[in-house]
């Protein structure tokens, strides 16, 4: 009986393990604590429209009021027959909050007007979110600056250009967000395509 007993307690204690083994993962995390673009987007892609995993237009990370890096990721999908042929998925905390179809603001371009033939294979992305922004910032080019917040946008330049991150920097000066400029990495190759950033802006004066 005591055996037995034992035998039963041994099954439910494997199947605990089991079923924690087996439990949802927690988004990969950047360095500041908050998840990375590529992380973000194996949740998105659940709801991509179908036929259209790879044609991907753009990827944005909206500035954070809590964290130095996007809080919530926005990804547009070219969905053909679809309406302004455009899907957006939104996810925030490792799950999709929000889904919308058609013209949408995308980040700070406002209404912006894409064609097919601009998409591209997220597959094919090599550098994420958080490594891009440490390709900038181990230049040094944000200097004595204190960074606040850091908005990100990845989508291709032209038709037959690599697609990079554009990411826009803003410092805290005497507790007001200074626009300090913008940098540009190659979301394939890693290399920086673009480099204007002045932390003097918010540095001067202070």
């Amino acid at each position: 009986m005591k055996r037995r007993f034992v035998l039963i307690a041994l099954c439910f204690l494997l199947a605990y393990v089991d079923s924690f083994a087996k439990a949802p993962q927690a988004p990969t995390r950047g360095r500041s604590g908050t998840p990375t673009a590529f992380s973000a987007m194996l949740v998105a892609q659940q709801y991509a429209p179908e036929g259209s995993q790879a044609k991907m237009l753009a990827i944005i990370g909206p500035r954070s009021r809590t964290a130095l890096t996007p809080t919530t990721w926005e990804f547009l999908y070219w969905n053909q027959g679809g309406w302004k042929n455009l899907k957006r998925i939104t996810v925030i905390g490792g799950q999709v909050r929000d889904v919308r179809e058609g013209v949408v603001e995308i980040g700070r371009r406002g209404v912006f007007r894409y064609k097919e033939s601009q998409a591209f294979d997220p597959n094919r992305l090599k550098v994420d979110s958080d490594r891009a922004l440490q390709v900038i910032l181990k230049t040094g080019a944000v200097g004595k600056a204190s960074l606040s917040t850091v908005l990100f946008e990845l989508a291709r330049s032209g038709e037959e250009g690599e697609p990079s991150w554009q990411m826009h920097f803003y410092a805290d000066r005497r507790g007001i967000e200074a626009d300090i400029g913008v940098a540009r990495v190659g979301a394939v190759s890693g290399k920086i395509l673009e480099l204007r950033l002045n932390p003097s802006r918010a540095t001067e004066g202070s």
